[in-house]
């Protein structure tokens, strides 16, 4: 499954804004308050639950897990369609609303009330978006009035629908390049011409699926909480695809969690690149945290509007740090200090220009040993042989070189160039060492492989993790699961603190595959279970002496990511974690 990262995703956006359209399901509008296409299901069993079996409505609260499972027991029993399936939405509307269309739209009134919205920061950013006119054209499944509500709050306009009673006129809108286009792919819920169920979807409205379809062919596409569980939409999605030219500048499917990616998504995802198009999933978190990083990064924002989104204004303020305390206990914590203040990194000056997407499709490719980024230019570290691998020699004009003199400010200022040192740092930790470099929740990890569990260097590991002397197992399988395996690990972040750099390390039980992590829950309490503050405390010592070759002291270390390269990021490591002292007050 083919992935790019938050920060790669964000770089490519913020260079081809006006020519990406977005596409939206239920999830983005669950933070203002909205139910999604889930609650609605799990809330028409629950009706559909307490009418037939006689039980109290109130009494029986979804939310409770116990409910929960015995309400979808008696739908089993039932024979109705299995939790999760595709038929599950269709069935539970008919079962509970039949062709009674008016019934349907008064429930859907209901639930999706404009009085129940909570404009939160993503829609804001969306429409500011589409008033600034860096984002043009929104597609949407949903019924509801976030969106054009969220508009008419930050730019003082009304937005224009097109939905089923008004859908010749979307692709009309388009040809005339008559921005901002705002369509519903299944019509507004307060219209006659509901179209929510399946029968319906089938014959869903053929003007929106022109426009959406003639979109794809001028627009890049960015999906947000859109589950791929609606296969005429999906099939709309392929039928895009199909076309010469389709996304010309990228499909990017953004999830909270990779792990929870459907398989319909990443069937799609798969077709497109076939396709020759751009495709990648990326995890961004929730379309609030999503969108309000692409704010921050946006230039030339008009102030009137910038206030608009932003609700909560950040002033600067002054607030003087205690003095370092001299107060016993003494707190350890897990963060080793970096004391490299500047780094030397090389820079491709291209004949030609280059997107970021294409920068990592190439490093992809190519896999040379360097570590390449984009901000307004090619940096890289490494050799200039490596470099030679991505790009061609008449692609290259000239190599130069640039400093970074405040790393620590560096990394603060820019969530690029933080990835782009972070990746350096972590490269130089793990280089020569038998370890596995993982990336999970944009989080870095060292996992031991099975076949180096006891490579002597794992030995003050493996004492910590044992018991009354005897040496513990490092790696396994996972008790009472198939082809499920775990090997100790530790996770490493990147942190600025006052002015500073920190690496974070977290001891962690790596699940292998990764996507089945959550059936290793309880295996996984149950190996911390008896971890307390000296076993923990022996645990961090091993990996820091695994990771730096020493411990303590006070001690620095320098290592390095490519020694015997023209471009090498050198850096000194402290071996003591920071420890807090308390200030004594009261005393």
């Amino acid at each position: 499954m083919d992935v790019l990262t938050d920060n790669e995703f964000y770089h490519h956006y913020l260079q081809n804004s006006q020519h990406m359209m977005w596409f939206l399901g239920a999830g983005s509008s669950r933070s203002a308050g909205l139910p999604t296409a889930t609650d609605i299901i799990w809330d028409l069993k629950h009706r559909y639950y307490c009418l037939h079996e006689n039980q109290d409505y109130q009494k029986h609260d979804i939310n409770n897990h116990a409910i929960k499972s015995k309400i979808q027991s008696y739908m089993d029993s039932q024979g109705f369609p299995l939790q999760w399936s595709p038929e599950e939405y269709s069935f539970y509307f008919d079962l509970t609303f039949g062709n009674d269309y008016e019934a349907q739209r008064k429930y859907l009134l209901e639930a999706l009330a404009s009085q129940k919205v909570s404009l939160n920061i993503g829609h804001r950013v969306l429409a500011a978006l589409l008033e600034m006119k860096q984002a043009k054209v929104v597609f949407t499944t949903n019924f509801d009035d976030v969106i054009e509500t969220a508009f008419s709050d930050v730019s003082g306009k009304h937005l224009s629908v097109f939905h089923l009673e008004g859908s010749y006129a979307a692709l009309s809108a388009l040809n005339s390049e008559n921005y901002p286009i705002y369509a519903k792919i299944h019509g507004d819920f307060r219209y006659q011409k509901i179209k929510n169920l399946t029968p319906d979807l089938l014959t869903n409205d053929r003007e929106i699926q022109k426009c959406f379809l003639a979109s794809a062919i001028r627009f890049g596409l960015v999906v947000s909480g859109y589950s791929g569980r609606d296969e005429n939409v999906m099939t709309m999605f392929r039928a895009a695809i199909d076309q010469n030219n389709a996304f010309p500048h990228g499909l990017y499917w953004t999830l909270t969690d990779l792990s929870k990616s459907e398989p319909a998504v990443q069937d799609l995802i798969n077709y497109a690149q076939d396709k020759g198009v751009c495709a990648y999933q990326v995890e961004t978190g929730t379309f609030d945290e999503m969108l309000s990083k692409i704010w921050r990064q946006v230039k030339d924002k008009p102030q009137a509007i910038d206030a608009k989104v932003r609700t909560v204004r950040v002033r600067t303020v002054s607030i003087p740090l205690p003095v370092p305390g001299k107060s016993f206990p003494a707190l350890r914590t897990n963060a080793l200090p970096v004391a490299t203040q500047s780094i030397r990194c090389g820079v491709v000056n291209l004949t030609g220009s280059i997107t970021f997407s294409s920068l990592r499709e190439r490093v992809i490719q190519k896999s040379p040993k360097a570590l390449l980024t984009y901000t307004e230019k090619v940096l890289f570290l490494g050799g200039q042989s490596e470099i030679n691998k991505v790009f061609s020699k008449d692609e290259i004009n000239s190599i130069d070189s640039c400093n970074f003199d405040d790393i620590a400010q560096s990394v603060a200022d820019s969530t690029f160039l933080k990835s782009f040192v972070e990746e350096a740092i972590f490269t130089a930790l793990l280089r020569d060492k038998p370890l596995l470099h993982r990336v999970r929740h944009r989080t870095h990890y060292a996992v031991i492989p099975n076949d180096s569990a006891k490579d002597d260097r794992f030995l003050d590991l493996r004492k910590a993790v044992g018991y009354k002397g005897e040496l513990g197992y490092i790696t396994g399988n996972v008790t009472n699961a198939k082809e499920l395996s775990w090997a100790e690990a530790v996770s490493m972040r990147l942190e600025e603190r006052g002015g500073k750099l920190w690496i974070m390390l977290k001891p962690d039980i790596w699940i292998k595959p990764l996507a089945r992590r959550e059936e290793a829950t309880d295996f996984i309490r149950n190996r911390r279970r008896y971890r307390y503050n000296e076993s923990s405390y022996q645990i961090l010592d091993a990996w820091i002496k695994i990771l730096l070759g020493s411990l303590g002291g006070g001690g620095m270390v320098k290592i390095s990511c490519f020694p015997d390269a023209e471009f090498n990021a050198e850096f000194e490591i402290g071996t003591r974690t920071a420890f807090s002292l308390g200030v004594g007050y009261g005393r």
